[in-house]
């Protein structure tokens, strides 16, 4: 039986995207791998936090993951020990970053449910491209046809963005803040605010 925890209030989710949520984790129940991405600072924590109270499950973080090794290798190839949205990160760092994290969600998600918190803005940009839903794109990088697999974009407004990103006051933030208006520019209203919710199995927005 699925227990439902009561939000608080201050949740930034709307009472459509609380209810969605809660479809969400009733479908899925007991089994299988939900990913939950979007930009930094859209929401995905709380969605996380919400679906965990739901299916109690394993929670694989990007930001947990290996942020070492993340700080470490930026440090020696650019000595940006956070930067996250530079060509070079995406291409020489978060490329198998993101592989080892989808292939643990695989191999655990065979034993019990995995909710997966992060960024995937790559993967959707390489899903759209192919033409692919982001959970194939998925299921091919992990070499796993039959794994059970539903993704959950969360959307919100830049200006929400922004403000979250100064309250929260993570050190991986300051290079977006410091240059905000490139930031805003190529990354938050680029292609891939039109690209997330074509490859995604489910949207929710705060």
């Amino acid at each position: 039986m699925t227990t439902h925890a009561k939000p608080s209030p201050s949740l930034p989710f709307s009472s459509a995207g609380l209810q969605a949520l809660h479809d969400i984790a009733a479908a899925g129940a007991g089994a299988g791998i939900t990913v939950v991405c979007g930009f930094p600072a859209a929401g995905k924590t709380t969605a996380t936090r919400l679906l965990t109270e739901m299916l109690n499950p394993v929670v694989l973080d990007k930001d947990t993951f290996a942020p070492q090794l993340e700080e470490s290798v930026m440090s020696e190839l650019n000595g940006n020990p956070h930067d996250r949205d530079s060509d070079l990160y995406r291409r020489v760092v978060a490329p198998h970053l993101y592989a080892a994290l989808v292939q643990q969600a695989v191999t655990i998600a065979k034993r019990c449910p995995v909710v997966v918190d992060a960024p995937f803005l790559g993967y959707v940009e390489t899903a759209a491209q192919r033409g692919l839903p982001l959970a194939d794109y998925i299921r091919a990088i992990t070499q796993a046809p039959d794994a059970r697999i539903r993704t959950v974009g969360v959307d919100t407004d830049t200006d929400r963005i922004r403000d979250r990103m100064c309250r929260r006051g993570a050190e991986r933030d300051l290079p977006k803040l410091s240059d905000w208006n490139t930031y805003r520019t190529t990354v938050l209203d680029s292609g891939l605010a039109r690209t997330g919710p074509s490859v995604v199995d489910h949207v929710i927005t705060n």
